[in-house]
C-alpha cells in the first residue's frame, strides 16, 4: 500500500510539471501513467510485465520471417531513439512532437506518422500502417491483447524493479540490431557510448577537487516546493556511476529511478552541486527567485547550481550519451577559472607576487556566469552542444 501511495504522489507531481493537468487527479487503477509507460498495479499485470522476457524469447522464432527491414510501430521512446541511432526509421511512433521536445536527439523524421498517445494509441491508424511488428516496453503489457489484433507485439524490459537500465539498454540494443539486421550499427552504438562516457570520466577526473569530489543532486521540479530526485534504478544514476560522480540522493526511488521529496531535502548534503532539468513549471523561475527556502539551500547560496536542457528521464543509450556530455560540461562550468598566464612584462615577478596576483585576479566561473536561474548564456551553450 505504501508503494501505491508513493507512486501516486509521483504521478501527481510529474503530471503537474509536464503540463498534463488531466493526469494529476488520476488514482491508481489497472494502469498508472508514470514516466514513459503504464505501471501495472495489479498482481496479474505486474506478472505480465515480469514475463515480458518470455515474449521476447518466443519472438526470436518468428524474427527470421520478417522483411528486411521490418515495418515497426514503436510506442516507447527509448526504443525509438535507439532504432533511429542505428539507422532504422520506424513506420509509426507515438507522440512525436513530445518526443522531439523531450528526447531532443535523434529527431523523428517529419515523414513518420504519429500513432497517438503512448498509453492509448490509435488502433485504426496503426492498422492502416500495416506494421510487421509493434514494439512496446515491458510495462505496457496490458496493451498487448488489443495490439496483437493488428500485428505481433514484442516487449523489451529496460526499466524494472531490478534496476540497471544502462546494462539492460545494451542488451536491448543488441536485440534491436538483430531484429532489424543492423547488428554492426547496434554494436557501434554500444561501443561509442562506452567510449564517450570514458572520455567524459577522464575530463571530470581532471577538474579541481572542489568540483570533482563533491556529490551531485539531479532533480526535476514538480512545483516550487516539490521535486523529483533521480537516484537508484535511473539511467542517470548509471551514468553518474560510469563518470565517477557521486549521487547525493540516497533516498528511496520508484520503478523508474525517481524519488519524490520536498525542496528542503536538498539541504542534507551541504557540499553537493545541484543540477535541475528545464523546463520549469509555469512561473517557476520567478517563484524560485523569490523562494527563501530555495535561496537558503547550500548549493544555491554558493552558486553551485546549473540548469540542464530538457531530457527524457527513461531513455536508453542515446540518452545516456547525451546526458554524459551535458553533465560533464555543466561540471566544467563550475570549476574555478584557471589563473591567468604571465605576460612577458611580468616574467620577473617573484613567486610571492605571482601568488598574490593570481589570488586577486582568479575567480570562480560561477561568479562571472551569474545566478543559476539567470544563467541563460550557459543554458543556450549546453543546449547547442547537446543538439550538435
Amino acid at each position: 500500500m505504501r508503494r501505491r501511495s508513493f507512486v501516486a504522489a509521483s504521478l501527481a507531481g510529474f503530471a503537474e510539471v509536464s503540463g498534463l493537468a488531466g493526469l494529476a487527479g488520476l488514482t491508481l487503477g489497472p494502469r498508472l501513467a508514470w514516466g514513459d509507460a503504464s505501471v501495472a498495479s495489479s498482481g496479474s499485470d505486474r506478472a505480465n510485465a515480469r514475463g515480458a522476457d518470455a515474449h521476447v524469447a518466443d519472438a526470436h522464432v518468428a524474427d527470421a520471417h520478417l522483411p528486411h527491414p521490418p515495418r515497426l510501430v514503436v510506442l516507447d521512446w527509448g526504443l525509438v531513439e535507439t532504432l533511429l541511432a542505428i539507422g532504422v526509421v520506424p513506420a509509426g511512433v507515438s507522440e512525436i512532437d513530445d518526443y522531439n521536445a523531450s528526447v531532443v536527439s535523434p529527431v523523428v523524421p517529419p515523414e513518420v506518422p504519429d500513432v497517438g498517445l503512448r498509453l492509448t494509441p490509435s488502433i485504426e491508424l496503426i492498422a492502416e500502417l500495416a506494421p510487421d511488428l509493434i514494439l512496446i516496453n515491458s510495462s505496457q503489457e496490458s496493451q498487448r491483447d488489443l495490439l496483437e489484433r493488428i500485428a505481433p507485439v514484442r516487449a523489451f524490459d529496460v526499466y524494472s524493479d531490478a534496476g540497471q537500465p544502462y546494462r539492460r539498454s545494451e542488451d536491448v540494443t543488441r536485440a534491436l540490431g538483430a531484429l532489424c539486421h543492423r547488428d554492426a550499427a547496434a554494436q557501434a552504438l554500444i561501443e561509442g557510448t562506452r567510449a564517450a562516457l570514458a572520455a567524459d570520466r577522464a575530463r571530470i577526473a581532471s577538474l579541481d577537487a572542489s568540483v570533482r569530489d563533491h556529490p551531485a543532486y539531479l532533480i526535476r521540479f514538480f512545483d516550487a516546493r516539490h521535486i523529483g530526485v533521480y537516484g537508484a534504478k535511473s539511467l542517470f544514476e548509471d551514468v553518474f556511476d560510469a563518470l565517477g560522480v557521486r549521487n547525493a540522493w540516497q533516498g528511496p526511488t520508484d520503478y523508474w529511478g525517481i524519488g519524490v521529496a520536498p525542496l528542503e531535502a536538498l539541504g542534507a548534503a551541504a557540499t553537493a552541486n545541484l543540477f535541475y532539468f528545464e523546463p520549469l513549471p509555469n512561473g517557476g523561475a520567478r517563484k524560485l527567485a523569490d523562494n527563501r527556502l530555495w535561496n537558503a539551500l547550500p548549493a544555491v547560496a554558493h552558486a553551485r547550481v546549473r540548469a540542464l536542457p530538457p531530457f527524457w528521464g527513461f531513455g536508453m543509450l542515446p540518452s545516456a550519451q547525451r546526458f554524459s556530455r551535458v553533465i560533464t560540461q555543466a561540471l566544467v562550468s563550475l570549476a574555478p577559472a584557471p589563473a591567468p598566464a604571465p605576460t612577458p612584462a611580468s616574467t620577473s615577478t617573484s613567486a610571492s607576487d605571482w601568488d598574490s596576483t593570481s589570488d586577486s585576479n582568479a575567480s570562480p566561473a560561477v561568479s562571472t556566469i551569474g545566478t543559476a536561474l539567470d544563467d541563460t548564456r550557459l543554458n543556450r551553450r549546453l543546449t547547442r552542444e547537446v543538439r550538435s
